[in-house]
């Protein structure tokens, strides 16, 4: 598919949640589908923790990317 077409690569935040993180990772639009639009799911880049959650679980992982699934503390 060219570089326009759904399979392109597309750059965007790590979610990781580090206050100086500046990391960037590349996912399609359909690995961005699987982390953006399912609550709780954040895209992080692979050497990075997620911060900010009580408990998280890999949902999938690549050389490029992982999608964590995070339980989020709950508003005090």
């Amino acid at each position: 598919m060219t570089e326009f077409g759904h399979e392109a690569l597309r750059r965007r935040r790590c979610e990781c949640g580090a206050a100086d993180c500046d990391a960037v990772i590349e996912m399609t639009w359909a690995e961005q589908d699987r982390a953006d639009h399912v609550d709780g799911r954040w895209a992080i880049h692979p050497e990075h923790t997620p911060r900010g959650g009580r408990r998280w679980s890999v949902v999938e992982q690549t050389d490029r990317y992982v999608i964590v699934e995070v339980e989020e503390e709950p508003p005090s």
